[in-house]
């Protein structure tokens, strides 16, 4: 009986936003288009791997500044307009990187298409968190987390629908960020309340809970090198670019699978535990791929197993700060560990396309393998120096992606006040 009466105002609750998840559809198959394109057409190029390293970078580093100055432009004109803005925005850069073929205009370009993303998300999670309540927040965040890497994993697929060297692809993704103005120009809902930012000191937040500090930072990285430079591997490993579009997509597919079923067990059982299981499998699984050969095709399914136990790491590190930081602190903790992972993400191209254009394609799988391994020696430092939080005292996982910053900012803010929907032991003094 609850789980029925549960499940209607989510449904509802979707039905009501369902322009928020079309329109983020559009804009993650555009993205994944261009993901793909860059690597591919800058390969054509003779562009060397630490250029396409630089590229992924602005653009990180786009996202980073996209994220922190958002919420100024809504509260200026309002989150329909800024959407339209920036999505506009967007598109026309896809087309300006298919017309001007040099590093130095990409990584402007693509700088600003970081700027534009990162706004659009502000824009989507603020909504999302304004219409989700405390009965379905984890469920609504949930599909998001899916539509977010859904969309990018198929947006990488389709770009085996035609060639880079011309514009043909270019336009497609220019056209699918496009058409994400349509539904949310038509939508019906509202503007929600604009969202505040704030931080907490990194040195504070650091001495509070040092290992999702670090983890985060370095989960990040992992992370970061999938989505970005996972295609110029499969480039410089001589894959074909339908066999280069599966092997990516099949990481973040796997990205998918156990997001609920990880953050469930470490609701159960001592986070840290869950985490340091994680690492070591990925770690393994990375060793196992550096260790084939670069035409071998159980690349794909390691990499599907790979995703799947990387990119849980963000959420569980969240939620681990989560269950160390003072409840009046938590909105601010999490928007400082967005910073730290944007920090990660904004490294791992440089680091991986030096790498890859030095030592190989192996050395894109073995840079992750030592990146797993650190953070694995340091949390097993921690379990011995620092006790774990009780069981019953642990914060509730929420599946979030990286850098994901308004649903990271807002997530100590639900966590904090007390929520009627989970069960009537816990309160807010843990």
């Amino acid at each position: 009986m609850t789980t029925a009466s549960s499940s209607t105002p989510t449904v509802k609750t979707l039905l009501g936003i369902w322009a928020l998840f079309l329109a983020f559809t559009f804009v993650q198959l555009g993205n994944g288009i261009q993901r793909v394109l860059l690597p591919i057409r800058g390969e054509s190029e003779v562009f060397p791997p630490a250029t396409m390293g630089f590229v992924m970078a602005f653009h990180f580093a786009g996202y980073l500044i996209g994220a922190k100055f958002a919420p100024m432009s809504l509260r200026s004109v309002g989150h329909i307009r800024v959407f339209s803005a920036m999505a506009s925005l967007a598109s026309v850069g896809v087309l300006i990187n298919s017309a001007f073929i040099t590093p130095f205009t990409w990584c402007g370009i693509y700088f600003i298409g970081g700027v534009c993303n990162a706004t659009i998300f502000v824009v989507l999670e603020s909504w999302l968190n304004d219409r989700a309540t405390n009965e379905n927040r984890g469920q609504i965040l949930g599909s998001y987390m899916v539509v977010n890497l859904a969309g990018s994993a198929g947006g990488q697929l389709l770009a085996n629908l035609g060639d880079a060297d011309g514009f043909k692809m270019f336009i497609f993704s220019s056209v699918l960020l496009s058409l994400a103005i349509v539904p949310m120009a038509l939508s019906a809902s509202s503007n929600p309340p604009t969202p505040t930012s704030s931080s907490m000191p990194f040195r504070e937040l650091y001495k509070l809970v040092p290992s999702a500090v670090l983890g985060t930072t370095f989960a990040s990285f992992v992370q970061a090198a999938m989505s970005s430079m996972a295609i110029v591997f499969a480039i410089e490993a001589g894959m074909s670019t339908s066999k280069a579009t599966v092997f990516v997509g099949a990481g973040l597919t796997g990205a998918i699978i156990l997001q609920i079923p990880l953050g469930r067990l470490s609701d159960k059982f001592p986070r840290r535990i869950i985490i340091l299981a994680c690492i070591f499998i990925s770690t393994i699984v990375a060793v196992l791929q550096a260790l084939l050969s670069n035409s071998s095709n159980l690349h794909i399914v390691l990499n599907l197993l790979f995703g799947a136990f990387v990119f849980p790491l963000y959420g569980l590190f969240a939620a681990l700060a989560n269950d160390l930081v003072p409840s009046d602190k938590r909105v601010s903790a999490s928007s400082t560990l967005v910073l730290a992972s944007s920090a990660g993400a904004v490294v791992a191209p440089l680091v991986i396309g030096f790498l890859l254009g030095h030592f190989g394609p192996s050395s894109y799988f073995l840079a992750n393998a030592s990146v797993l391994a650190f953070i694995g020696l340091y949390i097993s430092y921690r379990t011995r120096v620092k006790e774990a939080v009780p069981v019953q005292k642990q914060s509730p996982f929420i599946p979030l992606t990286a850098r994901s910053g308004q649903i990271a900012h807002s997530l100590g803010r639900w966590i904090r006040n007390p929520l009627s929907v989970w069960p009537r032991g816990k309160s807010d003094s843990e």
